[in-house]
């Protein structure tokens, strides 16, 4: 007796599936620890103290890519508690657009501002000093983006073991 064409589907393997799911599960959960660090510094920021800080070395420079805006390029040194930091951190994550803006004469006004032996303020975070931040931005697309792609890859794992679970007590 032969069989027609595509009318028998081999069953998928349960193991395998079920090694996907949880993959897609902890994947998620290693990717969200981090896009939610990220946002949480950036949500706390606003509120955290600031100091007073001497820049070091400035200087400007255009991004490649899709993005053609221009940035400052700053490093600096602040005193918290007696304890004297430097950083060339710009905002409070490395990726964003924290100190860039796509009019090439807005950056040049804020490099003349912030010429090597000026003062600026930033802030820091208040249990670790030496994390600081020039410019304090809210979240961005980014954030918003990566949250979605964690909370759809998370769900998407979690619905894959529910259905393998009920499949095997069928």
């Amino acid at each position: 007796m032969s069989q027609t064409q595509g009318a028998v589907k081999t069953p998928p393997d349960p193991a395998l599936e079920q090694a996907f799911a949880w993959c897609l599960v902890l994947t998620a959960l290693v990717a969200g620890y981090f896009t939610f660090a990220r946002a949480w510094d950036k949500l706390a920021s606003p509120h955290w103290p600031e100091a007073q800080a001497e820049v070091l070395r400035s200087s400007m420079y255009q991004r490649t890519g899709r993005a053609r805006d221009w940035c400052l390029k700053l490093s600096y040194q602040y005193q918290v508690g007696g304890q004297v930091y430097q950083s060339s951190a710009m905002g409070v994550s490395r990726i964003g657009d924290a100190g860039c803006h796509r009019e090439q004469a807005v950056t040049e006004r804020r490099l003349q501002r912030l010429r090597p032996g000026a003062l600026m303020t930033i802030s820091y975070k208040p249990r670790a000093p030496e994390t600081a931040a020039a410019f304090i931005i809210g979240l961005d697309p980014l954030d918003y983006g990566m949250s979605a792609i964690v909370l759809i890859v998370f769900g998407g794992g979690v619905r894959a073991l529910r259905r393998l679970r009920k499949l095997s007590t069928l």
